[in-house]
């Protein structure tokens, strides 16, 4: 996708689209877990039918979003439905507690509530973006490299073009910045 190399350091960064991604439903800690009777599609779970995982998860105490598999040029991906007019697909939920944990709070009280569904929705959201870039092939990696050839470091997982460039351009500067400092 992209090199480059600062002469002055000798550093070199490129980023390129990684040939083997890891699916982020399996590789990432998620928020949310997404429940469907598709085959192939969301987590592994035990309910056999949408009654008997709407029992097990009230609203009252688990952030709830329908979703519907959409087709694309490289298979189906998940996308969240807005409508209670058509039919859903599965769900994505994730308890209070878990958002506690992630959102680093004691507990989600009435006033709190609707901000964190809010907050919560647009993890959901990033979350089914991750699994969209993963069945498009738009997982990237990088790697920076000294002067000798030698790897000071490599994230892989990225999911999404633009976010990988991102990350690997702060990485590159921090690397930049500190070969600078140390003389």
């Amino acid at each position: 996708m992209f090199i480059i190399t600062d002469s002055d350091t000798g550093l070199t960064l490129s980023l390129t689209v990684d040939p083997k991604p890891r699916n982020p439903r399996l590789t990432t800690d998620n928020v949310f877990q997404i429940v469907t009777w598709s085959h192939g599609l969301g987590d592994p779970h035990d309910w056999p039918s949408r009654k008997a995982f709407r029992a097990a998860f009230p609203a009252e105490t688990t952030a709830i979003f329908p979703v519907k598999k959409v087709a694309t040029r490289n298979g189906f991906i998940l996308v969240r439905n807005h409508s209670d007019a058509e039919p859903v697909d599965g769900y994505a939920f994730a308890t209070f507690e878990r958002l506690c944990i992630a959102f680093g709070l004691d507990m989600i009280t009435a006033d709190i509530r609707d901000e964190t569904i809010m907050e919560a929705e647009t993890v959901c959201l990033s979350e089914l973006q991750d699994y969209e870039h993963f069945v498009d092939g738009d997982v990237c990696h990088f790697e920076i490299k000294n002067r000798r050839g030698e790897c000071v470091e490599k994230v892989r997982d990225l999911y999404g073009e633009g976010f990988a460039r991102h990350v690997a351009q702060e990485a590159f500067n921090r690397h930049l910045y500190s070969v600078t400092m140390d003389g």
